[in-house]
């Protein structure tokens, strides 16, 4: 009998269209709100990939390194002093709980180095005192299971600017006989792409070397002080320096959650229920964490300003795709109660005929809530539709992206709508509640 009054009450005509009205606003609201959070679950990973751009948020150091002595992108430090990162256990990095957030990382050893040219006849020869960069430039790195990723500077960088080639790091030999340069110190020594130089250690206390002969196969753009640094391969680098499977620095390029409260706090002080979701969260700090751990002896830290960036833009996408979404549904839901609110009234002598025969107020409450889910059920569905078809839309128009069809999102809108017809059916039932039969059947 219940479910035969729900049937009756919406098909009737005038019942039929508030009802298709209020499947319409909650569609309105699902729709927008299906919309942002899909684009947030979706595009905020790409976002996160194109702020890449700004370069690594990440340093690693060895824990008791001394103080380095870099002035004007030239590091004065001797080889000798300080301490290293051994180059085998990087590939650790991708080992770490969050180890598919880290997108790229690369090493550097920095070489005091004394660079002349010249060996092309016609050109004069000029020596000029730099640094020499060794370093990954697209290298694979295979961890202890034997995966195997891509990484170095070509993939940290990827706005660096190059007139010419990257080294191939796969070809030993053309990677030990080549070079990248800085534009400003490519323009100091006069260098061109194809040039030959010959570098060789310039630091206190140590023997100059007959030097090495590097073919120029790229001029580096950076705007920074890579401009006045030479780039070479790691292999290079470290048999200038003497030092085998050493490395100074490695920088980091990961994707992470924006920093809130919660992450700012001391792990220490956390409960274990804290400290796990935490640690299974990629803020910032516990990416670090998880790095020291499986890098003992070293250092990490984040470079603020690059990850401050990164977190600001990415919290305040997903905090107005979240204000747009609640400001919708609320939306949905006044107009759900005005609905509602009107049905009770042009309904009231149908309820107060139901309380004078002997219904009670939660059976009364029951019919406008059945119409409610219905409306709900298929305004969700509805929404859901136009959220995906909007979603992608938003994609390609503000981001230029496609945004895939989340399909997990279809019972949670579903649920989204429910809650929105409940909520906006809830103050006119308690009005109705207060009706008096006899008082409603009199006309007054």
């Amino acid at each position: 009998m219940f479910w035969r009054l729900v049937r009756e009450s919406l098909w009737r005509p005038r019942n039929r269209r508030r009802a298709a009205w209020a499947a319409l606003a909650v569609a309105l609201g699902t729709a927008v709100a299906a919309a942002m959070l899909n684009v947030s679950l979706d595009v905020g990973d790409k976002v996160g990939r194109e702020l890449r751009s700004l370069g690594a948020n990440i340093v690693l150091t060895p824990a008791a390194d001394s103080l380095p002595v870099e002035i004007g992108g030239i590091d004065y430090r001797p080889v000798s002093e300080g301490a290293y990162i051994s180059e085998a256990s990087l590939g650790k990095l991708k080992e770490i709980y969050w180890r598919n957030n880290i997108i790229a990382f690369a090493p550097f050893l920095y070489v005091p180095v004394r660079m002349a040219s010249g060996l092309i006849p016609g050109l004069p020869e000029r020596e000029q005192k730099t640094t020499l960069v060794g370093t990954w430039f697209n290298h694979t790195v295979v961890t202890s299971t034997g995966d195997r990723h891509q990484t170095g500077i070509r993939p940290l960088n990827p706005t660096w600017k190059l007139e010419g080639e990257w080294i191939d790091d796969s070809s030993a030999e053309t990677a030990s006989g080549s070079c990248l340069i800085g534009r400003a110190l490519a323009e100091a020594m006069g260098l061109r792409v194809g040039d030959f130089v010959v570098v060789m250690l310039h630091a206190e206390g140590v023997e100059e070397s007959s030097g090495v002969a590097l073919q120029v196969r790229g001029i580096v753009t950076t705007g920074g002080a890579e401009d006045q640094q030479m780039f070479a391969s790691l292999a290079v680098a470290q048999s200038l320096a003497g030092v085998a499977d050493q490395v100074r620095r490695v920088q980091v390029s990961a994707l992470i959650k924006p920093e809130d409260e919660f992450s700012r706090r001391d792990p220490k002080t956390m409960t274990p229920a804290e400290y796990d979701r935490w640690y299974c969260s990629p803020y910032i700090s516990s990416i670090l964490h998880q790095i020291t751990a499986v890098l003992p002896g070293t250092a990490a830290r984040a470079i603020r300003p690059v990850a401050e960036t990164q977190g600001n833009v990415l919290g305040k996408m997903t905090f107005l795709m979240g204000m747009l979404a609640v400001l919708a549904l609320a939306a949905a839901a006044l107009s759900i109660s005005s609905l509602a609110s009107l049905a009770v009234a042009e309904r009231r002598q149908e309820i107060a005929l139901m309380k004078a025969i002997g219904a009670q107020d939660w059976l009364v409450s029951g019919l406008f809530l059945a119409e409610a889910a219905a409306q709900g059920v298929v305004g969700g569905a509805l929404g859901f539709a136009a959220g995906q078809a909007l979603a992608r839309l938003l994609g390609r128009v503000v981001f230029g992206s496609d945004v895939a069809v989340n399909w997990m999102l279809l019972p949670i809108m579903l649920l989204v709508a429910l809650a929105v017809s409940f909520a906006g059916t809830w103050l006119p039932l308690r009005r109705a509640s207060h009706y008096e039969p006899a008082a409603v059947l009199r006309g007054e």
